[in-house]
């Protein structure tokens, strides 16, 4: 109530959820909304499953970075990293959501960076279109979006060089500028189509259609579409041309397209 009534905080983060009961978090957030003329936004560090009850809005998808390291690490299937979506949302309250992440302050302090875990800087960036696009919110953690290769040291300084990967800041900057203006691609309604080396998604809001397609392996792919995916024209998201598909499409190793109609 201190932070919320004298400096306007309008947001917890509150770590290591998972080791507080939950009749705690439910009394402060019930203490929280007794507040007139306030709203928050209640982020668990953990997954519990109680922690939507007590009245976090979101908690962290570990799950999902697990399958992302199955998949892009150990060569287990695409269709994975649809199955930890299906099985995480399942277990979630209406209006509420999962953060999703290629690392944060814990991973890439104690694991490693994401440049490192899946596959260089293309499989980075790869990882990341997967999970911004799959459902659930982006985490974007400071260092990931210019592609450090070594870990961020969790308590000691250590500088950021803005001006390393130019190419892939800006990839980052064009991924979420179309994600920030694109209702269907945080809102839509996901279908699934399961593939070993592709993941293939579609998205649907109010008349729009996104599709996603991530090669999920360092070599490139000729992926056959699924069939009511062929002989289809889309706009591509992030460049605006014009994207005729026939039966199969080329993905080069840890290649992405975005695609939308």
């Amino acid at each position: 109530k201190y932070w919320v009534l004298e400096a306007n905080v309008d947001g917890y983060r509150c770590d290591y959820a998972d080791g507080v009961p939950a009749d705690f978090w439910a009394q402060a957030f019930d203490t929280l909304a007794a507040i007139p003329e306030r709203e928050y936004v209640l982020l668990a560090e953990g997954d519990r499953a109680d922690h939507f009850q007590a009245g976090f809005d979101l908690d962290f998808g570990w799950g999902f970075y697990a399958a992302l390291k199955e998949v892009f690490g150990q060569g287990q299937p695409a269709r994975r990293l649809l199955e930890a979506h299906e099985n995480s949302y399942r277990n979630i309250p209406a209006g509420k959501e999962q953060l999703r992440f290629t690392t944060n302050h814990d991973e890439s302090a104690w694991d490693r960076t994401p440049v490192q875990i899946f596959g260089g800087q293309r499989g980075a960036l790869a990882a990341s279109v997967a999970t911004i696009f799959t459902g659930g919110v982006p985490l974007i953690y400071g260092s990931q979006e210019i592609g450090r290769e070594n870990p961020l040291p969790f308590f000691s300084s250590s500088q950021v060089d803005w001006d390393a990967n130019p190419a892939t800041r800006e990839a980052y900057e064009s991924i979420l500028g179309f994600y920030q203006t694109a209702d269907v691609a945080r809102r839509g309604r996901l279908t699934g189509f399961p593939a070993d080396d592709v993941l293939c998604f579609t998205k649907t809001l109010d008349g729009a259609t996104l599709l996603a397609l991530v090669n999920v392996r360092g070599e490139g792919r000729d992926f056959v579409l699924p069939g009511e995916l062929r002989n289809s024209t889309w706009t591509d998201a992030l460049s605006g041309t014009t994207v005729a598909l026939a039966d199969t499409l080329s993905l080069a190793g840890h290649g992405y397209r975005i695609l939308l109609r």
